[in-house]
């Protein structure tokens, strides 16, 4: 078969128009994120910014911003920007995944900073027990006291529950992590009760808040959320998700930014 100098470059003429137009699609697809007047904004996205309680309790350092735009932030970083501002203004708890490092950690911070939430967190592992994560007995004055702790501070708070190494959590651990992801309940060992805040209003607005507070019910905060860290087991060593628990989240693979776009920030 002889070689067709014609067929060549109409082969190279498609090719190239394939790859402008591919380029082209990539830049509409380009996301910006800017912070003004109360509100945050990434692409079609936009959330209010409400004042913290506890300005201690807010992330810093984590994020560039210069004239109510964020800087020095990849394309992907922005996305999973997008992505977790969607799933907290549905109400929903979400799971990042991802390889060893501090990259799913980074972004559930970045998150935080940028919309000015305060943060709670807790490190699983298989030492772990329901204690870590309800109430802590501790003497105080010779006197036995109960301490609530990060998920009972942030449920009540309103905050948000950043739970590492989802993937150590041991059997007995899981019941509690599931009601409270589920129902938003969890039973206390001083004898107080969380339940969300749709139910806590209407039974205050039934019976009055004297008879709610000789129920010792606690009001779960309905800007409560929970960000999850984990790895993919079995690929990773760890436990696998139940389905029940796993059903709870909505899920994204955080990836790893390469050595190209590392670059290209520091040059910045």
């Amino acid at each position: 078969m002889g070689f067709n100098p014609a067929v060549t470059v109409r082969r190279i003429d498609v090719l190239v128009r394939i790859l402008n137009g591919r380029k082209t699609l990539v830049q509409q697809n380009l996301v910006r994120a800017c912070s003004y007047e109360g509100r945050v904004t990434i692409g079609n996205i936009s959330k209010e910014i409400k004042s913290p309680k506890r300005i201690e309790y807010i992330p810093r350092n984590y994020l560039t911003i210069e004239s109510s735009e964020l800087k020095n932030l990849p394309q992907s970083a922005l996305r999973n920007l997008r992505w977790m501002m969607q799933k907290d203004l549905l109400g929903q708890d979400m799971f990042l995944l991802g390889r060893p490092g501090p990259s799913r950690r980074k972004v559930a911070l970045q998150y935080l900073e940028l919309t000015q939430r305060e943060l709670e967190y807790v490190a699983l592992s298989r030492d772990t027990t329901e204690a870590d994560l309800k109430q802590r007995r501790e003497i105080q004055s010779s006197t036995a006291k109960y301490f609530d702790q990060s998920a009972v501070r942030a449920a009540i708070e309103g905050r948000i529950l950043v739970i590492e190494g989802i993937e150590k959590a041991e059997r007995n651990v899981l019941p509690v992590l599931n009601n409270l992801l589920e129902n938003r309940e969890m039973h206390l060992e001083d004898g107080r009760f969380l339940i969300p805040s749709s139910r806590y209003d209407k039974l205050l607005e039934e019976h009055g808040a004297e008879e709610v507070a000789k129920w010792r019910l606690v009001r779960v905060d309905e800007n409560f959320r929970v960000i999850a860290l984990g790895l993919p087991v079995p690929r990773y060593t760890g436990q696998p998700l139940d389905p029940p628990l796993r059903s709870r989240f909505q899920a994204r693979d955080v990836a790893t930014v390469g050595y190209g776009v590392s670059n290209e920030l520091l040059n910045v």
